[in-house]
């Protein structure tokens, strides 16, 4: 057991989430948020350059050696 009654590792959890969430308040501020999510749906919404079926874009995403072969 480490202090407070925890265990070592839930405490360093515990840490780690909180040093998570204080950086992603820094990284993402509300006075940026109007530009983010202005980024975000514009390339959500762009036309796709590669010409794909369904299928073939599920195979390129499932493909764990894709990167490999490269």
């Amino acid at each position: 057991m480490g202090y407070n009654g925890r265990r070592m590792g839930e405490n360093i959890s515990a840490e780690r989430s909180a040093r998570l969430e204080e950086l992603v308040k820094q990284r993402f501020t509300r006075e940026d948020k109007a530009e983010r999510v202005a980024k975000a749906l514009t390339a959500l919404y762009q036309e796709e350059p590669i010409k794909l079926s369904p299928t073939e874009w599920k195979w390129v995403a499932e493909d764990a050696d894709l990167e490999d072969q490269s």
